[in-house]
């Protein structure tokens, strides 16, 4: 079945699934990333990772966007209104910000490289006792249940930083 994107254009689009096209993804990584295994993916491999980086950064970060969106019937979160970045700039409410073009990109990448961001995992465990020691070196962790599973993009998570409500504390939520 062959799939279609549907890019935001930032009119609030009630059938988008992509915040970013393919041609826009592939610039992006060329002058990024340069990887090649997004260069030698092939476009509807292309657009099943985007679709599903626009679905991560949808549901991982529903409720902890600044503003709201701009219409009830648009598809995706963005494009939002009432929203100002770090600086106290308001962001237009007609467009989708570069940043989360950016980290759409950088999610549609790690899903090319066969990282599966809305895997299944189990509850993490919490740590019980930790030992570290400087020479020769050695490290010691001991956790009740397992070690967490939770996934960390750090690039995504800075790039979009400054659209969170200043209330969210990012690193504290997996």
């Amino acid at each position: 079945m062959a799939i279609t994107l549907v890019v935001e254009t930032g009119a609030g689009l009630s059938n988008a699934n992509s915040y970013l096209s393919v041609a826009d993804a592939d610039t992006y990584h060329e002058e990024h990333s340069g990887s090649t295994d997004w260069s030698g993916a092939g476009t509807a491999d292309k657009e099943r990772a985007l679709i599903t980086a626009t679905q991560y950064l949808d549901i991982k970060y529903s409720g902890r966007w600044k503003g709201v969106k701009g219409s009830s019937t648009q598809a995706l979160a963005w494009p939002r209104t009432g929203v100002y970045d770090a600086e106290g700039y308001s962001v237009a409410s007609d467009l989708v910000p570069p940043q989360i073009e950016d980290a759409c990109a950088e999610l549609a990448l790690k899903i090319l490289e066969g990282d599966i961001l809305l895997d299944d995992i189990d509850e993490p465990g919490d740590i019980a006792s930790e030992s570290v020691k400087v020479g020769p070196i050695e490290d010691s962790t001991t956790y009740l249940g397992s070690k967490s599973q939770v996934k960390k993009y750090p690039l995504v998570e800075g790039l979009i930083k400054p659209l969170l409500d200043a209330n969210d504390t990012l690193m504290s939520r997996g």
